[in-house]
């Protein structure tokens, strides 16, 4: 075994050369390796965003069976026994009168619970206001006083000298009208040339109109008097 230059070991075995592996991946293997591996962690962040908004909205169906299971038991039903003692009680009221003035008692309860309609305000009718009439026109104090009765004068002229005035009767005397002078009432030193009386106040005034007619130094219109 010297010679053939291999040496023997402890257990007098050949020793073996070392065995070195060796992997070949190709390109498209590479690649495809990697987009699984970004599928991989999509689905992981996926699922943990999905896990942790379930879990700030509530606790899961599991979590609410699991605190179902935790709730007491509800009280059983009461027994016949005791349905039994209330209709006896019932009919004792029923007999005595006393469940009649409860349910009395529950109708007036609810019928002060309920509010009562609000009555519709009817509107009150007003009554027209009244028109005030117009007032009326003032009368006038002649239409109020009395027609004055004769007789009726015309007077000619009304003056303070005396010679004028005398001279002016003597004409219209002439002129065929009786003519008189006399004092003013109420006005010292004047005096009044007066055609007249006349009965009718037409007719001073159809005289008024002749003398002015026929006297033409007359400038002043002759005016009736009472």
């Amino acid at each position: 075994m010297t010679t053939l230059g291999l040496s023997d070991g402890p257990d007098g075995r050949p020793e073996r050369p070392p065995v070195h592996y060796q992997i070949s991946v190709t390109g498209r293997q590479a690649g495809l390796f990697f987009l699984l591996l970004l599928a991989a962690l999509a689905l992981a962040f996926f699922f943990g965003m999905k896990t942790g908004a379930a879990a700030r909205k509530g606790p899961g169906a599991v979590a609410t069976l699991v605190n179902a299971s935790d709730l007491p038991v509800p009280t059983l039903a009461p027994s016949d026994g005791s349905r039994e003692t209330r209709k006896s009680g019932t009919a004792a009221e029923e007999a005595l009168g006393f469940a009649t003035e409860k349910r009395a008692a529950l109708k007036e309860a609810a019928a002060a619970a309920t509010p009562a309609p609000l009555p519709t305000a009817v509107p009150t009718p007003q009554p027209p206001v009244p028109t005030p009439a117009p007032p009326a026109p003032p009368k006038e104090e002649v239409s109020q006083k009395a027609a004055p009765k004769g007789p009726f004068y015309v007077q000619v002229l009304a003056t303070r000298k005396a010679p004028a005035a005398d001279e002016l009767r003597k004409r219209l005397k002439e002129e065929g009208f009786a003519a008189d002078v006399s004092a003013v009432p109420g006005k010292e030193g004047w005096f009044r040339v007066r055609v007249g009386p006349f009965k009718d106040r037409a007719k001073a005034e159809a005289a008024a109109k002749k003398i002015k007619a026929t006297d033409k130094l007359i400038k002043n219109t002759p005016m009736v008097v009472p």
